[in-house]
């Protein structure tokens, strides 16, 4: 049996609860802890801010005020309709843990002295991360085998920021596709070794929302699928040539514009 940690954004991340609820009932996965970076941090949000913009107040408005109700939007696979087939009851990690008697901590940071003392203690083999800002080396050191993380992206093409737009924009679809990659975090953004990667199907009419919805499907599945062949030591990284992608960046609404364009010209084509 492993010895898992899951670290998540916020206590009502659906995609967080998902994967906590289904880790929990891995019969050689013990879930040894569940920790909740902090909502109130004026540091966090400054730096944040400045790297995402007003597109900020917008993803704060939707995780704290809309919630779990902006994964009902589109009628296509999303993390509603997962969370109803796997009658998920838990409407914050807090009510989560509380019922499966696993530990329960909030902290400033995941980086932060705090964090890193309660993840030191419980030894972990592996760290599920399910979102939270950039984890810095110390922590990564941690676990004995990595920290997990799934990229909405096809690694190693697209690491960064907006990479489902971006693969539309430069017309890669056909040959890259949309999807997401298992991977083991490093120093690097999305460079780290490659566990598993699986794409998705785009009909003619997908938007890049209801393609993102889709892609956060898979991610709770390769989450899940990944730490239960680490548990088993039947999974193999794979280390990324860094040479073969590069790392992207928030687009530009301009850009974004255009993205959209070119989506709907690569899914309508003849």
């Amino acid at each position: 049996m492993i010895k898992a940690i899951l670290l998540a954004p916020i206590q009502n991340s659906l995609y967080a609860r998902l994967v906590a609820s289904l880790l929990s009932k891995e019969k050689n996965i013990d879930l040894s802890a569940i920790i909740v970076r902090s909502p109130l941090n004026i540091k966090r949000f400054g730096s944040e801010f400045r790297r995402d913009g007003a597109r900020l107040i917008k993803k704060i408005f939707q995780k704290l005020v809309v919630g779990d109700k902006r994964f009902t939007e589109n009628n296509g696979k999303n993390l509603a309709l997962i969370a109803r087939q796997q009658n998920l009851q838990y409407r914050s990690l807090k009510s989560l843990a509380s019922d499966l008697k696993i530990p329960y901590f909030i902290v400033p940071d995941h980086n932060h002295t705090r964090s890193l003392e309660i993840i030191g203690k419980l030894n972990p083999d592996i760290i599920l991360f399910t979102g939270g800002g950039i984890l810095r080396t110390p922590l990564l050191r941690i676990p004995r085998l990595g920290t997990l993380n799934c990229h909405t992206g096809i690694l190693p093409q697209y690491r960064g920021m907006d990479v489902v737009e971006w693969t539309a924009m430069e017309g890669m679809i056909d040959s890259v596709g949309f999807g997401a990659t298992l991977h083991f975090m490093d120093e690097g953004v999305d460079t780290g070794p490659i566990l598993m990667k699986k794409k998705i199907y785009t009909p003619p009419d997908a938007t890049f929302e209801t393609i993102r919805a889709e892609i956060e499907t898979i991610m709770v599945d390769l989450m899940i699928q990944g730490a239960h062949q680490l548990s088993g030591g039947t999974l193999i990284p794979e280390k990324q040539a860094l040479k073969e992608g590069r790392q992207y960046f928030v687009m530009h609404p301009r850009i974004k514009t255009a993205a959209e364009a070119q989506l709907m010209r690569q899914l309508r084509k003849p």
